[in-house]
Parts: C-alpha cells; sequence; structure tokens
C-alpha cells in the first residue's frame, strides 16, 4: 500500500490489550505521533447529539446544517488540533489511542474516511486476569467485557476492510520486527528501526515514564509477560473462558493459550476483509454486537435502566478500592465519629490486604 500522505492512525483495542505498548511503539516511528490517551470522540459525539434533550440528534438541521457537513467542520476542527501536536513533535502524521474509541469505529471512519485503524487483541484470560488485578472486574465481568468490544471491533472491522488491520499482542511481543515488517505497510508507513527501540526514543522523545494503564515508556518489550495469565487465574476462573471461545477462534486462542495465528495474505496480521471471512465460518459469532447508545433522558427507558445498572456497578467496583475505603472511614471522624473507628476501619483494610 502506498504512503497515505498524512491520513490518521486510529488504535483499537480492548482495555489491557498492550494497545498502549503498541501506541508508544508507532509514535517512536519518525513521521507517526500519537500522543496519550485524549477520549476525544466523546466530545465529538457530544457534538453531534446534544445529550439530554429530545431534539438533540437534530439540532444542526434547526440550523440549515446536514450531517455531511457537520462532519467536514468536526474533522476540521479535531485534526487541527491533532495536527498542531504532530507538528510540536517534529512529524507530519497523528492518531490516536483509546480503548472506549473501539465502540465508536463506524463513526470514526464516516467523520475521518482516509483514516486507518490497527486493532490489537489479546488473549482474554490475561486481559480478564489484568482487570481483575489492577480495577477489580469479577473475572466473568472481565472475560464478559473482552468479548463485548473485540465483537464490537470485528464487527467494524468487517464494514472498515482493508482500511483496518489487526496484530496479537502475543505475536508482538514475541517477534516484533516480523509483525511491524507486516504492519506498516497496512497503515502506509516504511518500517523502520526506530519502531524496535521504543523505550529509547520514548526517554529521547521526553515522554512521561509511565503513561496510561500504568504502562512505563522506558520498558522494553519483554515476550515473557504473554502467558503469566495462565499462573495467575484459579480453576474457576479459567472455567469461565468458555464464554470467550468462539471468539477467540476467531483469533487464534484456546481456553489455555495461544495457537498460530489463522492464516492470511500475512503470517501474523489481518485485514478486516479477512477477518469477516473467518467470522462467516462461525455462524453467530457476531451476533451480540450492538454499539452501546449514549446515555440520553430521552433514551428508551429499557437502555436507561442498561446504562444506570452499568454505572452502579462500576461504582460498586471503585467502592472496594482501599483509598476509597480509608477516606470513607476519614469523612466519619469529620461526622463525629472517633479515631478508634478509624483506626478499626484501617486495620480491616490492612486484613483484608493480606487475605
Amino acid at each position: 500500500m502506498a504512503r497515505m500522505a498524512e491520513a490518521p492512525i486510529f488504535i483499537v483495542g480492548s482495555m489491557r490489550s498492550g494497545s498502549t505498548m503498541l501506541r508508544l511503539i508507532l509514535d517512536s516511528h519518525p513521521r507517526i505521533a500519537i500522543g496519550g490517551e485524549t477520549g476525544f470522540m466523546g466530545g465529538l459525539l457530544a457534538a453531534r447529539r446534544i445529550p439530554g434533550w429530545k431534539h438533540g440528534a437534530e439540532w444542526f438541521g434547526r440550523i440549515g446544517w446536514t450531517e455531511q457537513e457537520l462532519d467536514v467542520r468536526l474533522r476540521e476542527f479535531y485534526s487541527g488540533m491533532f495536527e498542531r501536536y504532530a507538528r510540536s513533535q517534529g512529524k507530519s502524521r497523528w492518531g490516536d489511542k483509546t480503548p472506549f474509541h473501539t465502540s465508536h469505529m463506524a463513526e470514526m471512519g464516516r467523520v475521518f474516511p482516509d483514516a486507518v485503524f490497527v486493532g490489537i487483541a489479546r488473549h482474554p484470560g490475561a486481559v480478564a486476569a489484568s482487570l481483575h488485578r489492577s480495577f477489580h472486574y469479577a473475572f466473568d465481568e472481565a472475560v464478559g467485557y473482552w468479548c463485548d468490544i473485540n465483537r464490537q471491533m470485528l464487527a467494524a472491522a468487517d464494514e472498515l476492510g482493508d482500511r483496518f488491520t489487526i496484530c496479537r499482542y502475543e505475536d508482538l511481543v514475541a517477534d516484533s520486527e516480523a509483525v511491524l515488517r507486516e504492519l506498516m505497510p497496512a497503515i502506509g508507513e516504511e518500517f523502520d528501526p526506530a519502531l524496535l527501540r521504543h523505550h529509547e526514543v520514548q526517554r529521547a522523545q521526553g515522554a512521561p515514564k509511565l503513561t496510561d494503564g500504568s504502562t512505563s515508556s522506558r520498558d522494553p518489550i519483554d515476550a515473557r509477560r504473554a502467558e503469566r495469565w495462565a499462573d495467575e487465574i484459579t480453576t474457576e476462573q479459567s472455567a469461565a473462558l468458555i464464554e470467550a471461545a468462539p471468539l477467540g477462534a476467531v483469533l487464534g486462542y484456546t481456553t489455555t493459550g495461544t495457537d498460530p495465528f489463522p492464516a492470511g495474505a500475512g503470517r501474523l496480521t489481518a485485514s478486516g476483509k479477512e477477518l469477516a471471512a473467518r467470522c462467516a465460518e462461525q455462524p453467530g459469532v457476531l451476533e451480540e454486537t450492538g454499539q452501546r447508545a449514549p446515555l440520553a433522558i430521552d433514551a428508551d427507558p429499557e437502555e436507561l435502566a442498561r446504562r444506570l445498572a452499568q454505572v452502579e456497578a462500576a461504582l460498586a467496583r471503585t467502592r472496594t478500592r482501599r483509598a476509597v475505603r480509608f477516606a470513607d472511614a476519614a469523612l466519619r471522624v469529620q461526622r463525629g465519629r472517633t479515631w478508634a473507628d478509624v483506626k478499626a476501619a484501617y486495620a480491616m483494610l490492612r486484613h483484608q490486604g493480606r487475605a
């Protein structure tokens, strides 16, 4: 594929899939600038649909704008912001990596019609173990999240076709150069040795030592991380991976490990078209795909109830964190409790931390 001038590059994939590491690698290319997560699609979508108002989806039509005209203006606005960042880094091409953007790939592909997408997948067991350990997800809930986000990614990849290319975390850390030599032509760039020295390039660029997801920008690629999850999970957690088996098979994952990537034109990457063909071999594998609608007062009551249940679950996870529970204990002191109450709460937290 020929060089794509300044076409944006969007990295998509689930949380804990290795997308930050992939961002740091691509950002080390002399032409590509992909900074920290921006979540800009949240702002773009809000501009298209005003939250909490029954006329929010057509507000621009009331002043004579078409949807296509609005897309052009939004593209100009956001491209201008990212282009300035790229120039500040001495580079000519921009990109973005934000995990929740995986749910908005179709919208991104329409607003940025020249954009290319790079997906990254990781074994569901590895993702679930990391979410369970670092973000207090229940393991089965984390497996469900992996299924949802990867279904969304593969469904959108079908629509994007050759504008989408996927690689796997396990292959990227085990054979980095081979993966990147396949990936770079797919996004319209030449392979550059700097991609294999991202930890050195990031230090020279002055990148923060710790970036999104507490990923170190200074650490070289370590292939030993790929299969560590298998030693962490319990028998019960391992059984929960059955839910991900059909979708995992499309990407070469079994419930216990990683098989070779299913062959396509590339040995270690696949296009959206190739993924669509693989999904077609397993009817129903994408049936549960559905982009989540934004929360709005004029939304369907059942949709509101579902979204509120998700928020409550997220808050429940947050409230289990030790720092939050200790802060609650301090607030109780301000409300008339004694320091003995705080000491008792702290002792409980220490006991739970050792359990």
